[in-house]
């Protein structure tokens, strides 16, 4: 008798995007933390739970090419009923 494996399948796991949670980190981050002044765009990942992963990008020269980089990276709680962000 062969007994039957249970596979797990990625498509098994819920799947959110930054877009279902309505507001998100990179939209409050500036009211703790100052703007670069060669900010392109900021962006937020959840990382599992309330814990967010925020990258803020900034452009740079670089021989006279421009090109971006990860200027600031914080680590959050994010309570998305409150829009509270606590940085850890």
């Amino acid at each position: 008798m062969e007994k039957k494996v249970k596979k797990n399948n990625i498509e098994d796991f819920p799947s959110r995007k930054v877009s279902d949670y309505g507001i998100t980190p990179c939209d409050v981050i500036f009211n703790q933390v100052d703007k670069p002044l060669d900010y392109i765009f900021c962006k937020s990942m959840n990382v599992y739970d309330d814990r967010w992963r925020v990258n803020i990008y900034s452009k740079r020269l670089v021989d006279g090419i421009e090109g971006k980089y990860i200027s600031s990276s914080y680590f959050v709680k994010f309570d998305t009923e409150h829009n509270k962000l606590t940085i850890l």
